[in-house]
């Protein structure tokens, strides 16, 4: 049990940053975590995870605040191994709730009445390549306006709908999650009240848990960390010492 303590302590050391962060500074990425963790090179997208994961995943972990951050390390391992084709079905997912919920909440917020929010054309629950992606986008531009749903807002729904229709499932999530931020900065609340960016968290694991019953889990590389917890140790063994033995070598030369 004493290397599974060290290997969590080396877990925690790692600060999670809104950039993709240095491994030697233990600051990384939600992304770039992810991928020390399955023994990748340093990188914010690395191959074990779903590219659509990944570019939903950078944009919120740079907007969120720090704190909440930290709180994502968790999901790093969840995100492992999802690199397994289903980019479509997360890409649907999220365009789904953009449409489906976020807007709605943003019609809400805007002063619709009930009964016009449940009146409101939404995307079906499975995938459908058929579906009139350009007669829901003006349907929902028009009713948007109507009710004063902010212009970027509107912007970013018609954008993600534009790439959902031409299979861009990485700009799909791109813009679910810049629709997501947007709405949470208006909303001007925290985040433990905020309920966009409680909504784009939660889409973390909503995305994981697509295939999640059909693939096999990933072993975090403990290797890895404990290369990081003797690295660690090192230093604050012989630091202190070369601090002192340096000037007196500089003398002698």
């Amino acid at each position: 049990m004493p290397e599974l303590a060290t290997v969590q302590s080396q877990f925690d050391r790692f600060d999670l940053v809104s950039r993709i962060g240095a491994r030697e500074d233990r600051e990384l990425c939600v992304m770039s975590f992810v991928a020390m963790l399955a023994g990748e090179r340093h990188t914010d997208r690395p191959a074990t995870a779903c590219p659509v994961i990944a570019a939903y995943v950078i944009k919120i972990n740079d907007a969120i605040d720090c704190d909440t951050r930290q709180e994502l390390k968790p999901l790093a391992v969840r995100i492992m191994g999802t690199n397994d084709g289903r980019q479509r079905e997360r890409a649907w997912v999220l365009a789904r709730e953009c449409v489906n919920d976020v807007f709605a909440r943003q019609m809400e917020d805007g002063g619709a009445s009930g009964d016009i929010v449940s009146r409101l054309p939404r995307l079906p629950m499975r995938i459908d390549n058929s579906f009139e992606y350009k007669e829901l986008s003006r349907t929902l531009q028009d009713i948007g306006r109507k009710y004063h749903v902010p212009r970027n807002c509107l912007y970013d729904l018609r954008y993600l709908l534009r790439a959902l229709e031409n299979r861009r499932d990485e700009l799909v999530a791109s813009a679910e999650a810049v629709m997501m931020i947007d709405c949470a900065r208006l909303k001007h609340s925290p985040v433990a009240e905020n309920p966009y960016w409680t909504k784009a968290i939660d889409m973390f694991s909503r995305l994981c848990d697509v295939g999640d019953g059909e693939r096999a889990p990933v072993p975090v590389i403990e290797e890895r960390l404990m290369a990081e917890a003797n690295r660690d140790r090192m230093a604050a063994t012989y630091a202190p010492m070369l601090l002192w033995l340096l000037p007196k070598l500089r003398k002698s030369v």
